[in-house]
Formats: structure tokens, sequence, C-alpha cells
């Protein structure tokens, strides 16, 4: 169905059944794509074409394919499904930065005397001055002691802040290196401003120690529906990598929408979820520079199905105003194709004769 063609958001929204090449053809002619994961059982794929830079949305197109139990798809459908799912998101070493860059604690995990892994609480900053994981560490703690004995250890790191159902989680596997020279008051300096004096064995103490975490490889997992990776990323592309630029601002976007734009957020969920689907109740989960996730709850009476839908942005948002207006012009967009909205063509004025 078309909306006015003279319009600039005019949408062609296009639903088939399709198998996997023909599926795969059309990912072909696409940058950005709608996913839709859990349950397993049926995987609805909505693709969007992004526009050209500073360019209107023209036209976005949907499929929506039916995809058999995992058991019963074949090679090339289950890849596309990741193919697509991986080009929404930032890579996994961004990921991985991004989680880093959020949380300020995490599990330590040294080799002790008898050769037991020991997993111990552990604070950390990352500096400003050249993106480096820092530790603080007491002289007497039996984490240092462990490694006195062996540098090797790993940094086990899942934001407090992540919401219900976002468990992505990130572990450094590298070694420790203590830090001495001109650089230990900056970090000194920032360790105060980031954790204060602490309290107990974890305030800040006389001759604590502070050591510089080399990373070798990380190890990411992704907690959201349609983002199923887990795989290492290795040093060069997490020292290259960089955080989310709204990592800092998205859970106050994300609380926002879900409760001052709610109306926002259940069309959205319509939109992927195809005519014959109504979510029962929907809230965003999580957004980044490439999209956003919902989580959608459908049916009622003891038939409940939990979707976790994945929705792109036409442009990166680099910042939290950049995002707040994609989010308003994708709602508007939402909103005029529920609406069937024509918008009144504006009465120009006839020109006037020019006279010799």
């Amino acid at each position: 169905r078309a909306a006015n063609a003279s319009h600039p958001f005019t949408r062609l929204r296009v639903f088939a059944k399709m198998g996997s090449t023909a599926c795969a053809s059309f990912a072909s002619r696409t940058t950005l794509a709608w996913v839709v994961s859990k349950p397993r059982k049926r995987v609805h794929q909505t693709s969007v074409v992004r526009a050209a830079p500073g360019a209107s949305i023209r036209r976005a197109s949907a499929v929506t394919a039916a995809v058999s139990s995992p058991a019963g798809r074949d090679t090339a459908a289950a890849a596309l499904e990741v193919n697509l799912a991986d080009s929404l998101r930032p890579t996994s070493a961004e990921c991985a930065k991004t989680l880093v860059a959020i949380a300020d604690t995490g599990t330590l995990a040294t080799t002790g005397e008898d050769g037991v892994a020991l997993g111990t609480f552990a604070s950390y900053v990352v500096t400003k001055q050249g993106g480096d994981v820092v530790l603080r560490m007491r002289a007497d703690a039996l984490h240092t002691l462990n490694i006195g004995r062996d540098t090797r250890c790993s940094l086990y790191v899942q934001p407090s802040t992540q919401p219900p159902g976002v468990l992505s989680r990130a572990t450094l596997i590298g070694s420790l290196v203590k830090l001495n020279g001109d650089d230990l008051p900056l970090v000194e300096a920032q360790y105060a401003e980031t954790h204060g004096a602490g309290v107990g064995v974890d305030g800040a103490g006389f001759g604590d120690e502070y050591y510089n975490l080399t990373v070798d490889r990380v190890f990411y997992v992704g907690g959201l529906g349609s983002d199923k990776r887990a795989e290492v990323v290795t040093a060069e592309q997490f020292g290259a990598a960089k955080a989310d630029p709204l990592a800092k601002n998205a859970n106050k976007i994300v609380d926002a929408m879900n409760v001052e734009r709610y109306e926002d957020v259940m069309n959205f969920s319509r939109a992927s979820l195809g005519k014959d689907v109504e979510p029962a109740e929907a809230r965003m989960l999580w957004v980044d520079k490439l999209g956003f996730d919902i989580r959608v709850v459908t049916g009622g009476n003891g038939k409940q199905k939990v979707l976790d839908v994945r929705l792109p942005f036409p442009a990166a948002a680099n910042t939290a105003q950049e995002a707040l207006s994609s989010l308003t012009m994708l709602a508007q967009v939402m909103w005029e194709e529920e609406k069937q909205y024509t918008p009144v063509p504006v009465p120009r004025e006839p020109k006037e004769e020019e006279t010799e």
C-alpha cells in the first residue's frame, strides 16, 4: 500500500514469504534491516532502506520471512539471520569497549598459590589519557600476592546499570603491570574522582598499588535477543575500538521513551510485527548509535510470547540529541502510516505576469 507519492515520507510496505535465496537477494540490496527474534519457531525480518546522507527517507520496504525451527532451517537462512543482526549493531569490539566504559567494577580472576583461580571484586578506571584499564589494589590483598607470582589474569565486566534481560558481558584477558612514574598522580586523581575514598576493604589506603591491565584478548557475549554473538576480540580490535557515543546517556533515553513516549514504543512494535500480530505490551531495552532494542509481549490468555526487536536509525546517532531526533522522526513515520495520513497540499499563489 502506498501513501501520497509526493510526500517526502512515502512508504511502500511489501509483505511476502520468501525463501532463503530470495531473502538473501533482497538483503543484498539494502543497508539496514529490522530483526525480530524469539520465539525460535518464527523469525520476522524486516528491512529498511537507508537514505543518502542528508536526504529524506523516501521509502521503507518490509519483508516477513517465515523461518522454521532451528533444526529445520537451512544454512543460508541461518547465516542470513546472523548477518542481518550483526550488521545492525556496533561490532563486538565496540560493544566490549562500551561495557568497560559504562562499568567501573568487575570480577578479577587471578591464580592462587595452589593453581586454582580466585575471583575477587575489583574496581577500575579507564584512563582519560590513553584509555587504559587501571586497577587499584591493596598491597597485602590476596589477589595482589597472586599477581606477584603470576601476572596473568582476567577481568569480568557486566554493568549493573543494564536493564533486566540485557545481560551483555565482556571478559578482558591479559596481565597486570604495576604503574610507577609520572602517570601515577593522574591515575590517583581520576580514581578519587570516580570512586571516592571508598569504605572498609574497598577504601583507599596508604601503600595502595595501581596496575595497568595489558589486554591480550577479550571474550564478548551479547545479551540482547537478536545479538547472539559470543566471540573473541583481538587486542588490536579492542584497542582500536571506541565506546558507543550514547553509552553515558542510553539509560536516560530509554527511561524517557518508556515513560513519556510509551505510545511511540508500542507503534514501533506494531510496525515490526506485521498486520496480524498485536503487541500486548512493549518496552525499550537499550539504544546505541546504530539503533535500539525493544522487548515485545504478544498474545494473552496464557499464550504470551516474548519477542526482542532490533530497529535501526536512518543514520548513525553520535549524540543524545541526534538519537532523540531519529526516534521522533521514526515515530512520526509510524504515526502517519497508522493514521493513513495524507498531507494537505499547500496552495500556491499564481505567478504574476511580467510586464514590460
